[in-house]
Order: C-alpha cells, then sequence, then structure tokens
C-alpha cells in the first residue's frame, strides 16, 4: 500500500508539471482573465488536481484494507479473533457471512483499480474522468459501504456526542480569549451544567461505563472506518471530477442547496425533540420514568445525545451560512478567517456516507425483527438516516460547487497586479 501510495504521489507530479503544456477541456469553460490569461484556468487545474490526488491515496489504502480483512474473513472463519464477532452489515444480515465477505473483497479490489486507472489517466493529462469509470467508483463505494460491520451509527453516535462536550470546551476558550466578559459569563454557565451533571445525573459513573464499552468496540470501529473511509474517498474523487459538476442535476443541486440542507438538518428533529422530552415526567421513546429516576445516568446519557444530533444539524446549516465559509469573528485567532473546503466537505461527506448506510442497516434490522411494521416506521421516523444521509450528500455536493464557482469568480494575483 505504501508503494501505491508513493507512485500516486510521482503521478500527480506528472500531471501537474504539464498544467502549463495543456489547457483541460474542464478549464476552458472557465471566464478567462480580462488580458485574455490562462493564469486562473491553469490554477483552478492545479488545485482541483491536488485535492484529487490525496483522495485517491485515502481511496486506495482503506479499499485496499477492506480487501485484505474480508479475505481473512473469508478464507479464515472462526480463526481471526476479534474480526469474527463483527456484527454482519447489510449483505450479511441479508445474504449471510460469506456473501458478505465476498462482496467485500469484490468492492475493495474494484475501488483499488478506479483508482489504478485514475492515476493513469492523470498521468497523460486527461482533462475529465469519463461518466463509466465515475459509475464504477461510484457502485464499488456502495459496495463497500453495504458490508461494514453493523451498528456503526450508535458508536459514531456516542463518539461524536462525546466529542461535542470537548468541542464545546474549545470554543469557550476561543471566545474568552476573543471576547472576556462574555466569555467569563458562557464558561460560568457551563461550569453550572458540569456540576449539575457530576452531582444530580453521576456523569463519572456515565463516562466509565462508555470508556469500557469503546474499548471493547475498537476492532469493529477500525473495520467500519475502513469501509465508510473508502466509500467515501471514492464518492468525494467523483463529486471533485470537472464532468461530475457539468449537467442538469447538478445545476439543479446549486440552485436549490438552500432546501436541501434545510430538509437535512430537520432530519435530527424527531429524536432532539424525543431526548428533550427526557427532562419531564413523559419522556418519549425511553425507559420508563420510574427507571430514569432509578439511574440519572441513563438519562444524561439520552440528554448527551440528543446535543450531538442537535449539533449535527447546526453542522449542517453551516454548508449554507455566512460562518459556514468564514469562521466567526468570536474565534481567537481564526475569526473571519477563510474556511477551508475540505474542512466542511470530508467531514460531510464521510457523515453523509455513514448516515446513508447505516440508515438502511437500522432499517433492514428492523424488517428482520419480531415488530416487522412498528419497527421500521420507529427506525424511519425517529432515526431517518437513511433521508439525512442522502440530503447531507446533495447539500455537501452544493456547498462545493458553490466554494469552487467562488473560487473561479476570485482574480487570480497575476491577474489583480496587471490590473493595477
Amino acid at each position: 500500500m505504501l508503494v501505491l501510495s508513493a507512485a500516486m504521489g510521482q503521478q500527480a507530479g506528472l500531471a501537474l508539471g504539464r498544467r502549463h503544456r495543456k489547457i483541460t477541456r474542464a478549464g476552458e469553460r472557465m471566464p478567462l482573465a480580462g488580458d485574455g490569461s490562462l493564469l486562473p484556468v491553469l490554477e483552478h487545474g492545479v488545485m482541483n488536481i491536488r485535492l484529487r490526488i490525496p483522495v485517491l491515496a485515502v481511496a486506495a489504502v482503506t479499499a485496499a484494507s477492506v480487501a485484505v480483512v474480508s479475505l481473512l474473513r473469508l478464507l479464515l472463519s472462526g480463526a481471526v479473533g476479534a474480526l469474527d464477532d463483527l456484527d454482519p452489515g447489510v449483505v450479511g444480515t441479508l445474504f449471510g457471512a460469506v456473501a458478505e465477505q465476498a462482496v467485500g473483497l469484490a468492492g475493495g479490489l474494484a475501488i483499488v483499480a478506479v483508482v489504478v486507472v485514475a492515476m493513469a489517466s492523470a498521468s497523460r493529462g486527461a482533462p475529465r474522468t469519463a461518466w463509466p469509470q465515475r459509475v464504477a467508483a461510484v457502485l464499488s463505494g456502495v459496495l463497500v459501504a453495504l458490508t461494514s460491520p453493523g451498528g456503526i451509527i450508535p458508536l459514531a453516535g456516542y463518539l461524536f456526542a462525546f466529542s461535542v462536550l470537548g468541542g464545546i470546551v474549545v470554543a469557550t476558550v476561543l471566545l474568552v480569549l476573543r471576547r472576556p466578559l462574555v466569555g467569563i459569563v458562557v464558561a460560568g454557565l457551563i461550569a453550572a451544567v458540569v456540576a449539575v451533571a457530576v452531582l444530580g445525573f453521576h456523569a463519572p459513573d456515565l463516562f466509565a461505563s462508555v470508556a469500557v464499552a469503546f474499548s471493547a468496540a475498537i476492532p469493529a470501529m477500525l473495520v467500519s472506518l475502513a469501509h465508510i473511509g473508502a466509500a467515501t474517498a471514492i464518492v468525494l474523487w467523483t463529486m471533485l471530477d470537472a464532468g461530475a459538476s457539468r449537467n442538469g442535476f447538478a445545476a439543479w443541486v446549486r440552485r436549490h442547496r438552500v432546501a436541501i440542507t434545510v430538509a437535512a438538518a430537520l432530519c435530527a428533529a424527531p429524536y432532539v425533540i424525543a431526548r428533550a422530552t427526557w427532562l419531564t415526567p413523559w419522556p418519549l421513546f425511553a425507559p420508563s420514568p420510574e427507571v430514569l429516576d432509578a439511574d440519572p445516568s441513563t438519562r444524561l446519557l439520552g440528554l448527551v445525545l440528543g446535543l450531538g444530533m442537535l449539533t449535527g444539524a447546526v453542522l449542517t446549516l453551516g454548508l449554507v451560512r455566512p460562518w459556514g465559509e468564514r469562521f466567526p469573528r468570536w474565534m481567537a485567532g481564526l475569526g473571519g478567517r477563510r474556511v477551508p473546503v475540505g474542512l466542511a466537505v470530508v467531514p460531510a461527506s464521510l457523515v453523509a456516507v455513514l448516515f446513508t448506510f447505516g440508515g438502511i442497516d437500522f432499517l433492514v434490522m428492523a424488517a428482520t425483527g419480531p415488530k416487522v411494521v412498528a419497527g421500521v416506521l420507529e427506525m424511519a421516523l425517529m432515526l431517518p438516516f437513511w433521508l439525512w444521509g442522502p440530503l447531507l450528500a446533495l447539500a455537501t455536493w452544493g456547498y462545493a460547487m458553490h466554494r469552487r464557482g467562488e473560487r473561479a469568480q476570485t482574480p487570480h494575483p497575476a491577474e489583480a497586479v496587471a490590473a493595477g
């Protein structure tokens, strides 16, 4: 895998070295500088290559890992330790373990093949990727995602929810540094909430139990990360292709990206509202009030997960808000600076893939359970990841096209000097 990554880096250098000798067909559609210069076109092409090469490298490494793990589980079933205890994914639940490992192996190898072909095309300075290759990339990513171990969304949800708590601390520090008076007030409120959580909800016990659960789930998380990472990387590579954003559907997504993003954020509403009721005597989708009163840490866990879901909705809205393009002024050291496109697009794409296929996994598990209709309806309405994921993917694509168009309209430094 290291050799493959090194080869990709060398091919990237060859492709970049041709940028002054060959103008791509994708670049010809971009506006020229006022003096007819092609510098903005060249800069755009170089930026696109620089983004896509690391994405291809990640796709190759993670897909190769998926293929190796799938092959080991296929050939050495019952003798690979923790890998034998992984929960089945969508394919495994529907068709069995052997089918799941075979499909995972095929999907991993297919992504590696797509990467090799893509790097060969890049070395020749190909202007864009042919549509059959983009279709093959997406289909291979789907195969890898469908064979990811089941139950990954709950683990990811816990991890993200508790990461939000750390993010609140960091944000508060930045606020104190920029606006001390307001920051100290906010810090005092947070300290009060922490005191209530520790004294009234047994927070230390909760953190200890979560830590134990996470340590036992590390193998599943690593394997799932390889599957979701490979699928995300290959989808990102397709999204960054110049040809993918020049069709009627892409234009529709860009035109309606605000509505799509708001719809994606609203998918969090059922879960957030249900978790908020845990603060009342009438908790929804929860153990009985007596159970919550007997174990306050359970109530705290539900509230933390609800906070994580609410934060996810807010971050989703950031794809169409000004602070999704420039850091807010109150953030010391960052305020006013442009948000790197990758800082928004990469995590959002990863979550979109996770939600999409994790949501399908939820529905499949409910459909194969004892109460099919009630289980499917509960999963579909209370945890609509099956809808949030695709909507978030479209919102992220719209954001990426919006930011790319914004860069295309920004004068190149050489053009600015000439105009001056």
